[in-house]
């Protein structure tokens, strides 16, 4: 019995090895250089994208941030300030360069897409920061960068999250400009780790439930009960038959509760992730 526990342990660990495997993303190996523009220049000119709303249904009761539809802009320009690379001008005419900041709000899933209803609170929501680099002259991107910000129902949460983001977008400038031949992706948000985390660890309790319950039933099956070789007793072939039965169906749900418990607290990778840092 000990034998066949540990080639069912054996195939669970290997099933979600491959598993994890497969969801690994390598990063690229090199990209396309940075238009030199964005590299020297040193006069900027910080625009104000603006925000998105959706008709009736405004930017303040789609989202959960405090600071209006120029929050975005009034903490972007704060935190290049701050930084001190560039001299902020106040015309284009005088800039080397153009950083237009934008909140956007995208929908881009349903909370229950399989329902008809088009109702405004079913859609689910991606608030993000955009930041786009562009000539002055020509009003041509030259480059772009996008920050995405944690969804939250709680409204203070919800407002230090998008400070986050900011600081985050100000941090992926700062290394697209001083280290412009390093390769690196855009970290993502506490959330979207949490949510790759959640949805290994399904899939790990998944193929755990599975391959538990297979074990399960066959070390059930592989329980010490007397053969029916006395068919002049029908009721002692038929108490057999149950007794063998039951421990079928305990050893299958006794394994596929262990397996899925198994695989829930089974190591997740994450890291394989474009922009996971740890």
């Amino acid at each position: 019995m000990s034998r066949i526990t540990a080639w069912g342990t054996l195939c669970l660990a290997s099933a979600i090895a491959l598993c994890s495997a497969a969801n690994a993303q390598p990063l690229p190996a090199r990209r396309a250089p940075v238009p030199q523009q964005v590299l020297s220049a040193r006069a900027v000119f910080i625009g104000n994208g603006g925000s998105q709303s959706y008709g009736a249904d405004s930017y303040f009761h789609l989202t959960k941030f405090d600071g209006g539809p120029d929050r975005a802009y009034d903490e972007f320009y704060a935190a290049v300030k701050e930084w001190g690379h560039y001299d902020l001008v106040g015309s284009t005419d005088a800039a080397d360069l153009v950083l237009v900041i934008k909140f956007a709000n995208p929908a881009v899933d349903r909370a229950h897409p399989n329902t008809t209803d088009d109702q405004t609170h079913d859609w689910l929501y991606d608030p993000q920061l955009n930041l786009s680099m562009n000539d002055p002259r020509t009003g041509l991107v030259l480059w772009s960068i996008t920050e995405h910000i944690e969804p939250s129902d709680d409204r203070p949460v919800a407002n230090r999250y998008f400070d986050d983001a900011i600081s985050r977008l100000v941090g992926d400038l700062q290394r697209l400009i001083l280290n412009p031949d390093v390769v690196t992706t855009p970290a993502l948000p506490p959330g979207a780790i949490i949510a790759a985390e959640r949805h290994q660890r399904m899939q790990h309790a998944g193929i755990g439930m599975l391959l538990g319950g297979l074990v399960g039933t066959y070390l059930g099956s592989r329980t010490e009960v007397a053969k029916c070789t006395d068919f002049n007793n029908l009721q002692g072939c038929y108490t057999r038959g149950v007794s063998q039965g039951r421990n079928v169906l305990i050893g299958s749900v006794a394994g596929a509760i262990a397996g899925s418990l198994i695989g829930w607290v089974w190591p997740t990778h994450v890291e394989g992730l474009p922009g996971y840092e740890n």
